[in-house]
C-alpha cells in the first residue's frame, strides 16, 4: 500500500515553542486513523500541516507526494482539492445559508451550478438537514452545525478527511 501522508522526523510549533517533535509515521489509502492525546498535545497542529496551513519547521512531510516544506501556494491550494476538513469549531460562514455553505467546496473547485445543487440535496437530505437548507448557522444546534460541517467536507468528493474532534 502508498502512503498518502509520510512524515519524517517532523517539527511542528508555533514561533519558537515546537508542539510536534521528531513525529515518523506514513498513513496510507484507505486507513481510518486516530490520532489521540491530551487537550493541548498538538493534535490540531498536526492536522493543520495537512493541509498546508501550518509549515513545517523541521524535518519532512509530504502529503500525496506534494512536499509540503518545498510546495508552492498554487501546489498547495491544488493539493486542498483533495482534502475535506471538519474543523474543530465547524468555521461556517455565519452569513450564508446551510445550503451556501456546504456548497462552499464545489464552488472553489468550479463545479457547475447544477452539480452543486444536485450533491448539496443529497448531502442535506442525507444528513437529515434538508428543511434547513434556508436556515443560518447560529439558527441550529451545534449537533446540526457540525453535521452542516461534514456535509461540507464531503461535498467536493476528497480523496482524505480530515476531522479536528
Amino acid at each position: 500500500m502508498s502512503a498518502i501522508i509520510e512524515a519524517k522526523n517532523l517539527n511542528l510549533g508555533y514561533n519558537d515553542e515546537l508542539v510536534i517533535k521528531d513525529a515518523t509515521f506514513s498513513i496510507n489509502a484507505k486507513e481510518f486513523v486516530f490520532i489521540t492525546g491530551a487537550s493541548g498535545s498538538g493534535k490540531s497542529t498536526i492536522l493543520s500541516s495537512f493541509f498546508g496551513h501550518l509549515d513545517v519547521k523541521s524535518g519532512h512531510l509530504n502529503v500525496f507526494g506534494v512536499s509540503m516544506q518545498r510546495a508552492s501556494k498554487n501546489r498547495i491550494n491544488h493539493l486542498r482539492r483533495s482534502i475535506g476538513i471538519v474543523f474543530q469549531d465547524y468555521k461556517l460562514i455565519k452569513e450564508w445559508n446551510i445550503e451556501r455553505n456546504v456548497m462552499l467546496p464545489m464552488v472553489i473547485n468550479g463545479y457547475k451550478k447544477e452539480v452543486c445543487k444536485s450533491q448539496v440535496e443529497k448531502l442535506l437530505v442525507h444528513i437529515k438537514l434538508s428543511h434547513k437548507a434556508n436556515k443560518f448557522p447560529l439558527e441550529l444546534s451545534g449537533g446540526e452545525q457540525q453535521r452542516v460541517a461534514m456535509a461540507r467536507a464531503l461535498a467536493h468528493n476528497p480523496t482524505i478527511i480530515l476531522a479536528d474532534e
